[in-house]
């Protein structure tokens, strides 16, 4: 017969308990462990889903109105180039895939240039944004990616030109040096806080929570996208100076005061109340014929979206919303090109103009001060020829910008708060014969002639009562050098 004590009974009375404790501990871990999996397993779902949607709507609507079934005889634009639709697509290589032949046929050399531009999308797995949880900005971070989208072309444009494509296997040493150059934009949208990742949808969204008052996990617009861009770029030092405006108006003078930078001007605007204004429509799609264009980042109604071009009255797109793994950081000689597959896209997408979201965000890139005035006079042009246009130039510093400020202050929206130490007097750009930019009171005329390529343009001072009269006085500006130093006061040239 066994005894028992009495102390020996509470011992395993208290394990017990321990066991049973520990037991639903580690249950209730388990729990939250399969919470949380199947929220994100919900999210995944979700925005599955709503992908599939998106993607079958618009190629039902493609469909209806024959898009798909009759190929437009058109050519191509995307980013100031133009391709001919007669050029011959890639040919199928078998019977299998002639199935896919009803789908719109490419150019193989627009082909080329799309898969090279950089797609920034929804990301997942990703370090919390401080200080909430979100490890996914699928579902609210689209217009934010739009944004990353069309900065990710100014800064190919302004490494590689308008020449970007290069092979990944390459050995030569152009090659090389544009896979590492290549490499190190795209790590600038890594989603992370590395000190490369400038420009990281944590750092737009953190950033956004001062400048816009709006939570994280919180929808961006085209106002708040385009501000958050300059203040990281000023904050980084960045080698681009962003530029934004909300009134449509470029001040001249911001941009090449103490001295002109590569320049990304952003223009922020509203073309209508629920759909674009079609008076608009001739402007959009020759925006980006432009030469110095990055780009448009807009969409279809709660729905962001990167424009690179078009096609008859249709816009190509890049689409933010697809889910891909975050990238994970390491040394940039150690990448390979699968590893940065997910950031290029060989599937061009269509959606008609009159379906666009009128708010949007055109970008435009200067990498010269001879690319800044030949931006103005190609928008004059169209001006002359009466269409209405979004941007306009204005030769004098913004009446909203401190007078050394820099450029990537200026053109803040009309409402928020700027810099108002010091005064700002109107002033026009002109030569004093040195080839150096100097700055010259307004002409009576309120007008000036600026020479581009051997062309001479004529452009006019805001508020000027008559362009080009008899008693005009007129100045040739030399674009030897990127500069506007100011130098002296010239009353007379």
């Amino acid at each position: 017969m066994t005894v028992v004590n009495s102390s020996e009974l509470a011992d395993n009375n208290r394990l017990e308990e321990e066991v049973a404790n520990g037991a639903g501990q580690a249950d209730e871990n388990a729990a939250n462990t399969v919470s949380d999996q199947m929220s994100g397993l919900t999210v995944q779902v979700v925005n599955t889903l709503r992908e599939w949607y998106v993607l079958a709507s618009d190629s039902i609507a493609s469909l209806l109105e024959g898009r798909l079934l009759q190929q437009p005889a058109s050519d191509i634009w995307l980013l100031g180039r133009h391709y001919q639709q007669a050029e011959n697509a890639p040919e199928q290589e078998d019977q299998g895939q002639q199935i896919s032949s009803w789908l719109p046929s490419y150019p193989q050399s627009f082909v080329k240039d799309f898969s090279r531009l950089i797609w920034c999308t929804y990301r997942s797995s990703y370090p919390p944004i401080s200080p909430t949880a979100f490890t996914t900005d699928s579902g609210w971070g689209c217009m934010l990616r739009a944004g990353q989208t069309l900065l990710a072309q100014a800064l190919q444009l302004h490494h590689f030109g308008r020449e970007w494509e290069f092979d990944w296997r390459g050995t030569s040493e152009k090659d090389i040096s544009r896979r590492q150059q290549y490499v190190g934009i795209v790590k600038q949208f890594f989603d992370d806080y590395s000190r490369t990742s400038l420009f990281s949808i944590h750092r737009m969204a953190s950033l956004g929570t001062q400048l816009e008052g709006k939570d994280i996990g919180q929808w961006f617009g085209p106002y708040g996208t385009a501000a958050v861009i300059r203040e990281l770029a000023l904050k980084s030092n960045h080698e681009l100076s962003i530029y934004t405006t909300t009134d449509g108006t470029v001040y001249l003078a911001d941009i090449c005061e103490p001295e002109f930078k590569p320049t990304l001007i952003l223009v922020a605007t509203m073309l209508g109340i629920d759909r674009v204004n079609p008076v608009y429509y001739p402007f959009i799609q020759a925006s980006l014929t432009l030469p110095q264009s990055a780009g448009i980042a807009g969409g279809r109604p709660s729905s962001a979206l990167y424009f690179a071009g078009f096609q008859g009255d249709e816009m190509i797109y890049l689409d933010p919303h697809f889910t891909r793994p975050a990238v994970a950081q390491k040394q940039d000689d150690q990448y390979t090109e699968s590893d940065l597959a997910s950031y290029s896209c060989t599937t061009p997408r269509r959606l008609a103009i009159n379906r666009l979201d009128p708010c949007m965000v055109f970008g435009y890139y200067c990498g010269t001060l001879e690319s800044l005035i030949d931006l103005r006079s190609r928008i004059d042009l169209l001006v002359d020829d009466g269409m209405q246009t979004v941007v306009s130039f204005n030769n004098s510093s913004s009446p909203n910008a401190a007078d050394t400020g820099p450029a990537s202050l200026t053109g803040v929206p009309p409402n928020k708060e700027t810099c108002t130490t010091g005064a700002s007097s109107p002033r026009s750009l002109a030569n004093d014969g040195s080839g150096l930019l100097v700055k010259l009171p307004p002409s009576p005329s309120g007008s000036s002639r600026v020479s581009v390529d051997g062309a001479e343009v004529l452009v006019a001072d805001e508020g000027a009562d008559a362009v080009g009269n008899e008693n005009s006085v007129h100045s040739e500006i030399s674009l030897e050098k990127d500069t506007c130093s100011e130098e002296e006061w010239v009353t007379d040239l």
